[in-house]
């Protein structure tokens, strides 16, 4: 009798795991991946002219001539607003103009009379100008 069951188990186990391999999902594909970011870059060589240029800047004695041109400042008047703003560049002094002119106070006048003179920048020189207008006009 157990001569019997026991290849007829074997038959069984052998189906079932056929049916595992034959009906079992495909395995899935790795996804491939693809970087955007640049190429890595060692740090380039210096040129052999490097070696002759000063990392410190140049200093002139009272007898060399002065530098041509000679580097600006930014003005101090953004700093009346807010002493973050001391170093702004020119579109973030055109939003201070424009700002100070909504305000429409004699303090916010004042900044701008003062800023008038400090300026360099000429488009918000003549931002100042209107802002300026537009106050002596009410």
């Amino acid at each position: 009798m157990l001569t019997l069951q026991i290849p007829t188990l074997l038959a069984l186990l052998g189906t079932a795991l056929m049916a595992v391999v034959i009906f079992a999902p495909a395995p899935v594909d790795a996804k491939v991946t693809m970087s955007l970011a640049p190429p890595f870059m060692p740090p380039l060589a210096p040129s052999s002219f490097e070696r002759w240029t000063s990392a410190q800047p140049e200093v002139h004695d009272a007898w060399s001539l002065p530098p041509e041109n000679p580097p600006h400042a930014s003005p101090a008047w953004p700093s009346l607003v807010d002493p973050r703003a001391a170093s702004c560049d020119a579109a973030a002094r055109l939003a201070l103009v424009d700002a100070l002119a909504t305000v429409r106070a004699p303090w916010a006048d004042a900044i701008l009379h003062g800023a008038l003179d400090d300026e360099p920048d000429a488009l918000v020189r003549d931002a100042i100008v209107a802002a300026l207008r537009a106050a002596a006009e009410r």
